[in-house]
């Protein structure tokens, strides 16, 4: 998948959950929030009832929004922790 797929997928997830995207989901947000790289970001209006440990948040590195990219079943940490 390309990078803007992978940014359409996630977009898609978050407005239209699946429940095994939630999963995943769920588990790449547990890593996440223990990351160094996990930022506040200037994303509020993206309310994540499922995962509030990310909410609001971003990738420092590359600086999406963690709502959604934890929802793209293809996306890959930039540093490999998931």
């Amino acid at each position: 998948m390309s990078k803007l797929s992978n940014i359409i997928n996630g977009w898609v997830n978050y407005v239209f959950p699946k429940k095994e995207v939630e999963t995943l989901a769920k588990v790449r947000a547990k890593i996440c929030a223990k990351c160094t790289e996990a930022k506040e970001g200037n994303y509020e209006i993206l309310k994540d009832g499922e995962l509030k440990e990310i909410q609001g948040m971003m990738c420092g590195l590359c600086k999406c929004p963690l709502s959604t990219k934890l929802r793209s079943e293809q996306e890959k940490c930039p540093i490999d922790k998931w």
